[in-house]
């Protein structure tokens, strides 16, 4: 911890002597790195407001996302350069100036942070704003949000609720997106607690592997889709799983046979996978723990279970016309939390807290109060009841499928899938997998590398994105 303040200290020192000053807002774009983490704190130090965006964004997203800032100061590594660089015409009347964390590829007038000053610290009260961070844009432009110091707490506190009653021990690793408000929060829950941290900049395998043979860590937390991408490891010897006790994970209902696969990798007697559902608009919502016995037991394992509502939260159901629906009937998911964001950059002033919250999925409430999800509103596939389902089924069905989403190609219910030998399937077991898992006849495959799908920051499929790739078996 001393370590990592000391980072921020002089990342402070430095913005400090660029002139970056109270009631500044700095945008940040560089290579995905834990350092993204102790800029925002510094940031946040000298009573500057932080926007962290992906540099995995879409350069036209880059370019909305900073003309909503309204011309904030733009601090950039080599690789936020490279992604601007194209687009320097347009950047130029969008911020205020460039700030630059490295000399290597830096854009025209970028000022280098290569000078120091004592810096201010500025306190901050519970209602003042903290941190700008943005949705994934899996449905279109990214949403700009802003949490104050109370609502980013907000997100903390449950976090730090559920470390504590798992009795967390050991090195606890994350793989995520470093901008994500999810890294934020996920941050100042180890920094309270105290549980030694891990960070892993890459999703790549190679590297995840050598990473978590050389560390051991008791915990490991990644997004869905990294978890997916990892299962070929589970497989491999020496295993890189094996000192895991406990799987993290958040943004989306994670797959049973990527849960199934990574709990039987742990050489744990016990071990969990932890889940939460939520969105950066709401931080996290619901918690479900799933345990090995879980999993073995006929029945138990759900694939669209995303646990029950946190303390203090609520979920309810509603219709069309926004009225609550009862338990067992499929609706639009609302949320109710202290964790909702306080505003949203370029929108009418938000509803208070106390107003339900639109969480833009469908999913439905069982009597034991866990809520199923089932897929997000503009998502929907006529002919299916779920695509998330459906694509549950299609991966416990066929081992061999790395990847696959339903969705509509040219007004075809189409399976967009990539295959671990990079082999289209027999067709009769297509069918077969087809049929089971409730996909309508005439239902075919495009097949295409997994490095070609169009991915956010967080791995998230742009679905939205996807277009017909040759041809449909």
């Amino acid at each position: 911890m001393s370590d990592f303040a000391a980072v921020v200290a002089d990342y402070a020192d430095r913005l400090w002597a660029a002139g970056v000053r109270p009631g500044a807002v700095v945008a940040l774009v560089k290579s995905n790195h834990m350092d993204i983490q102790a800029i925002q704190c510094a940031v946040v130090r000298i009573g500057a407001l932080p926007a962290l965006l992906s540099v995995k964004m879409e350069p036209t997203q880059l370019l909305h996302c900073l003309g909503e800032l309204d011309r904030p100061n733009l601090l950039v590594d080599a690789e936020g350069a490279a992604a601007l660089r194209p687009s320097q015409d347009e950047l130029r009347a969008l911020v205020s100036r460039i700030l630059a964390l490295t000399p290597e590829g830096v854009l025209a007038g970028a000022v280098e942070l290569n000078e120091t000053a004592p810096h201010e610290v500025t306190r901050r009260s519970g209602t003042d704003p903290m941190l700008i961070t943005h949705s994934s844009g899996t449905t279109g432009k990214p949403k700009l949000l802003v949490h104050t110091v109370d609502s980013l707490y907000a997100h903390v506190a449950p976090q730090m609720t559920v470390v504590q009653s798992l009795d967390y021990a050991g090195t606890s690793a994350k793989c995520l997106s470093y901008v994500h408000v999810r890294m934020s929060s996920g941050l100042l829950t180890v920094l309270n607690t105290r549980v030694p941290f891990l960070a892993l900049t890459s999703p790549d395998p190679a590297s995840v592997r050598e990473t978590l043979l050389r560390h051991r860590p008791e915990t490991l937390e990644a997004q869905p889709n990294m978890f997916l991408r990892w299962e070929a490891l589970a497989r491999q010897t020496p295993n890189p799983f094996s000192s895991v006790e406990r799987y993290v994970t958040s943004f989306d209902a994670i797959h049973p046979r990527t849960l199934r696969t990574l709990l039987e990798a742990s050489d744990h007697p016990d071990p969990t996978f932890v889940q939460a559902y939520g969105q950066t608009e709401t931080g996290p919502v619901t918690l479900l723990v799933t345990t090995l016995s879980d999993v073995r037991e006929p029945g138990r394992l759900h694939s669209r279970d995303v646990g029950a509502a946190f303390p203090g939260m609520e979920v309810r159901i509603v219709d069309d016309t926004g009225s609550e629906l009862p338990v067992n009937t499929p609706g639009h998911i609302e949320a109710r939390t202290p964790a909702r964001a306080e505003s949203m950059i370029g929108v009418a002033p938000l509803p208070d807290r106390d107003t339900w919250w639109p969480m833009h999925d469908i999913g439905m409430l069982r009597p034991d109060g866990h809520l199923e999800l089932y897929d997000r509103q503009v998502d929907r596939v006529p002919g299916v009841a779920s695509t998330l389902r459906a694509e549950d089924v299609l991966l416990d069905e066929v081992p061999e499928l790395a990847e696959v989403v339903i969705t509509v190609l040219d007004g075809t219910v189409t399976a967009v899938a990539a295959t671990v030998d990079g082999k289209p399937l027999d067709a009769d077991r297509w069918q077969r997998a087809r049929s089971k898992a409730g996909l309508p006849e005439g239902t075919g495959v495009d097949y295409r590398p997994w490095e070609e799908f169009p991915l956010t920051g967080t791995m998230k499929v742009r679905r939205n994105r996807l277009v017909p790739h040759g041809d449909v078996g």
